[in-house]
């Protein structure tokens, strides 16, 4: 069974994420909050081994700063379960109110990291003007028309269908990790579309995604982190395809019959584009990853001050942890 990994915060510049669309519309639900990682990451691992024993799809939500399990969806029985972290705007305990040398460095570092990832975008959007003033829109229009029509025909829907928000990827104190092959592997049409910045990819995926709700399919909109307003993935399971935007960090190509490359350069950019403003997009392509590079820092300095916090804690008692696993179980099946 091909089970589904992803994320529903980032690190990127702006906190805040997409925990209520995945998790808020659910009968049953359970939190945790302001527990080790490592903690509540075997909580959800056990769950995720009840689950496969008694035959349960789930899905699998993973920690944006450093890609531990931090939560777990049941989408068949409408229920799921959350590890909150002890700075969240969900949590309201002591630690929170009154925080700690700890927690004031993580939040630090979190704020000096969400800095650098909003220059780099800002670094970003100068790449993006450069292929805007090359490019063909009409050609785009005509792409996204054409996508439509061949992979939706005349499907027509009573309801406008459901969106589930997530993001694939993130920017961890690690570096940029992604779970992408767990998100299309089991998808028959898979579309990977190429480009640079400012080529019509993101516009492609939202007018994509409209058009399958509208004919009442349950779309999965996946974003950017480097920036919420971009899509990077739109998946419709029940038509059997998604699109992809494959370029770096999160550059991907056909494994399989089926698979298929849509390269927006070439067919909507003026040709040589590359070549006459290779020294500007150069320039900016370095000063894009020195920025990447500080953030990853900073996020790296935000994870040390939050295992911090959890070591100068009392440390999770396995009788405790053990009772509110079966407090988990019990509220999520009833």
């Amino acid at each position: 069974m091909q089970v589904n990994h992803f994320f529903v915060d980032s690190t990127g510049p702006r906190a805040g994420g997409f925990y209520l669309s995945n998790f808020g519309h659910l009968k049953n639900r359970a939190a945790l909050n302001g527990w080790p990682h490592s903690t509540q990451a075997g909580v959800f691992d056990s769950l995720r081994k009840a689950a496969q024993q008694e035959g349960i799809a789930y899905e699998l939500v993973h920690h944006p700063l450093d890609d531990t399990l931090q939560g777990i969806l049941f989408p068949e029985i409408s229920a799921g379960a959350f590890g909150f972290d002890a700075d969240s705007p969900q949590v309201r305990g002591a630690e929170a109110l009154h925080p700690s040398e700890s927690l004031l460095a993580y939040r630090e570092a979190m704020s000096q990291a969400r800095a650098a990832f909003t220059q780099a975008r800002t670094v970003h959007n100068g790449q993006e003007r450069i292929y805007l003033e090359h490019m063909d829109f009409d050609a785009a229009d005509s792409i996204a028309d054409g996508l439509v029509k061949r992979l939706m025909g005349h499907k027509s829907g009573t309801r406008p269908g459901r969106e589930l928000h997530r993001f694939f990827g993130s920017a961890t104190a690690q570096g940029n990790k992604d779970h992408i092959p767990q998100v299309i592997g089991d998808i028959d049409c898979r579309i990977y579309i190429k480009g640079r910045p400012g080529t019509g990819k993101s516009t492609l995926l939202k007018k994509v995604a409209a058009a399958a709700l509208r004919r009442g399919c349950d779309v999965e909109i996946y974003h950017c982190a480097l920036d919420v307003g971009s899509l990077d993935l739109v998946a419709v399971r029940q038509l059997g395809f998604c699109l992809l935007d494959s370029t770096p960090p999160h550059e991907y190509f056909p494994t399989r019959e089926g698979d298929e490359i849509l390269d927006m350069y070439a067919r909507c950019v003026v040709p040589g584009t590359d070549e006459a403003h290779a020294g500007e997009l150069g320039k900016l392509e370095g000063e894009y990853k020195q920025l990447v590079q500080k953030a990853t820092g900073h996020l790296k300095e935000a994870q040390e001050a939050l295992e911090a916090l959890h070591a100068s804690a009392p440390q999770p008692d396995p009788a405790a942890v053990e009772a509110e696993e079966a407090r988990i179980r019990k509220a999520l099946f009833p």
